[in-house]
């Protein structure tokens, strides 16, 4: 379905499985990027249908949502639409979910929106971009120098060019599950704007969500691989100590940067545990 905000239309899906009541958590997934669409969120968050009504939106400039204009492509306007989003369809009870890219707006939103949603889920995100050092050791580390010198040159010059090589010779890396037929097809079709994240790398080497998250009171969960070459564990578990909330860090053993592809049943379990230390289910 297509949601009209403000200034923007977005494609929004809803799913579940848990049987029906008048109330019950809602799991608003944010996705990776920038520059995809929401479907392999929408796929890797199916066990969460389960006990959860899952909503995933294609975010703005993204997918099958209105592409907008790049001066609109900020964390800050992506975290206001994802409000407006919540109070539109009437969301209660919202446990904010964003992996990646999406888990950058699940900080600004909880810095700037607090106590619209019960709590935000951080999975391999962090406060800051880990540094180029950091991140090309890392990948090093994993695959030798011919994806270290590719995701250097992907940090320096984010051209559509380099985003091809990324994906040729560093996302393989992202995640250590080999993927099923399925994910194989959602990436292959997926929406990509390209265009978006070359304007957010622009900037990117700038992100600090540091000094904002002291105006946060929400709980915060932050999920990260301990295998991740894009978020080093330490980095992410920055958010702990700069957050005004309770902040609860899982490092994520056997998983790299796409925690919830390569650990479903742990990630579902402490996903349940969050959410029921919330109160959302029993």
């Amino acid at each position: 379905m297509h949601i009209k905000l403000t200034d923007v239309g977005l494609y929004v899906t809803a799913s579940t499985r848990r049987p029906w009541e008048p109330r019950g958590p809602v799991l608003l997934g944010l996705h990776g990027g920038p520059g995809i669409d929401g479907s392999q969120m929408r796929y890797v968050l199916t066990p969460q249908q389960e006990w959860a009504t899952v909503v995933v939106p294609d975010q703005r400039g993204h997918g099958r949502s209105d592409r907008s204009t790049p001066d609109d492509w900020t964390l800050a306007q992506w975290a206001s639409d994802i409000r407006q989003l919540v109070e539109a369809l009437g969301l209660e009870d919202v446990l904010l979910v964003g992996t990646s890219f999406g888990g950058f707006v699940v900080q600004r939103f909880l810095a700037d929106y607090p106590g619209v949603v019960r709590g935000g889920v951080v999975i391999g995100s962090s406060p800051r971009r880990a540094s180029a050092e950091e991140i090309t050791e890392r990948y090093r580390d994993l695959g030798g120098d011919v994806p270290a010198r590719v995701m250097e040159r992907m940090l320096r010059d984010p051209s559509p060019e380099a985003e091809q090589d990324w994906a040729r010779f560093c996302a393989p890396f992202s995640r250590l599950r080999p993927p099923d037929d399925v994910l194989t097809r959602i990436v292959a079709e997926r929406v990509a704007t390209p265009e978006v994240n070359e304007h957010f790398m622009a900037t990117f080497a700038d992100l600090d969500l540091r000094p904002d998250l002291a105006d946060v009171r929400d709980p915060i969960l932050v999920l990260v691989g301990a295998r991740d070459p894009l978020t080093p564990p330490d980095v992410a578990a920055e958010i702990q100590k700069h957050s005004g909330g309770a902040v609860t860090v899982h490092q994520v053993e056997d998983a790299s940067h796409q925690v919830l592809w390569d650990q479903p049943e742990r990630c579902d379990l402490l996903l349940r545990e969050f959410a029921a230390s919330l109160s959302l289910i029993g």
